[in-house]
């Protein structure tokens, strides 16, 4: 529990560190974001939230997918997308390692009545969209100029890149698998655990059927984001070509993945450097404002799911057990 609790804080201070930062930079600027804000049509704003609605959906039908393949069954669209708005709820509203993915598992183990089967899901799922992000973030540091973004960070979004394909290699290469679960050995529990989570994900990967499938439902579903972000930031009247959109959101996404509360500060921070060139820094923030509400009205309706889903019900005493397994 005081891991938990000093992961929290840790978080909470980066992001609240970032954007008191981002605030400082941008004073004597707050009229210009305030106006374009004031600006926004509300119609095109409602389009570009309809449409993230809409990638939601898309992931979700991943997602039922790669839970189906475990021969589940009792398992529809509808519990699918419920269960991706309750991650994104607990994502932005619970600041700990008790995060969205941990519940969106715990959620869907009460429906199949398999713990492993349904964090093994969770993880996949996870990883496939990770592996997109990863493939289109890598395509982008390829042609973004070092004028945009310095050598310092282009050296950090590579070594997230190779941090998350060593975790990709961990879950597809049973050598490495085996070597890490010696690793583990001395805690017993843990090593046991490690291989009962590891076998289930691992026959995945004898899916090529699947995993082609949900490569391709999750570039569909990146290139929907970038189109939702490009419509809203249409909203206060800031135009974003297709082809800068592909190349900068991918790298927002990927700083975002740094420790923070859920990427905020981080994903406010790069929207402004990465598009403060296009539209100019004043747009920029002013369009991550929007997006952050984007997030937390998609957020809200994951929580009315979670209220009055009694199925998909949890007691958060379970979630801290689970967490500290």
């Amino acid at each position: 529990m005081k891991k938990i609790l000093r992961s929290a804080v840790f978080k909470v201070i980066i992001s609240l560190s970032l954007i008191m930062i981002l605030l400082y930079l941008m004073r004597g600027k707050y009229g210009e974001i305030a106006a374009a804000l004031k600006n926004t049509n509300i119609r095109i704003f409602a389009l570009g939230f309809t449409i993230f609605l809409i990638t939601i959906g898309v992931a979700s039908y991943r997602f039922l997918l790669i839970i189906r393949a475990q021969g589940v069954t009792n398992i529809n669209f509808k519990d699918a997308a419920s269960l991706s708005f309750i991650g994104l709820f607990f994502n932005n509203f619970l600041p700990t390692s008790i995060g969205g993915d941990l519940v969106k598992a715990y959620c869907l183990s009460h429906k199949t009545r398999d713990r492993i089967g349904s964090f093994a899901s969770v993880l996949v799922d996870r990883l496939i969209g990770l592996l997109t992000m990863i493939f289109m973030a890598s395509v982008a540091l390829l042609f973004i100029q070092s004028s945009i973004i310095s050598d310092d960070i282009r050296q950090v979004l590579y070594g997230i890149t190779a941090l998350a394909l060593i975790l990709v290699l961990l879950i597809i290469n049973k050598t490495f698998a085996k070597k890490v679960s010696g690793i583990l050995a001395f805690a017993r529990p843990m090593a046991i655990k490690f291989k009962e989570a590891y076998y289930t994900i691992h026959h995945y990967k004898h899916n090529k059927r699947l995993i082609a499938k949900s490569l391709a439902i999750s570039v569909m579903s990146q290139l929907l984001s970038y189109l939702s972000f490009g419509t809203i930031a249409f909203s206060m009247g800031a135009r974003i070509s297709p082809i800068d959109a592909f190349l900068r959101i991918p790298l927002v996404s990927l700083m975002s993945m740094l420790p923070s509360l859920n990427g905020l500060g981080l994903r406010e921070g790069a929207t402004v450097v990465l598009f403060g060139p296009l539209i100019g820094k004043e747009s920029a923030f002013a369009v991550s404002i929007l997006w952050i509400l984007v997030l937390l009205m998609s957020s809200i309706i994951g929580g009315l799911i979670y209220a009055l889903s009694p199925q998909f019900r949890v007691k958060f005493n379970d979630l801290k057990k689970e967490a500290a397994r």
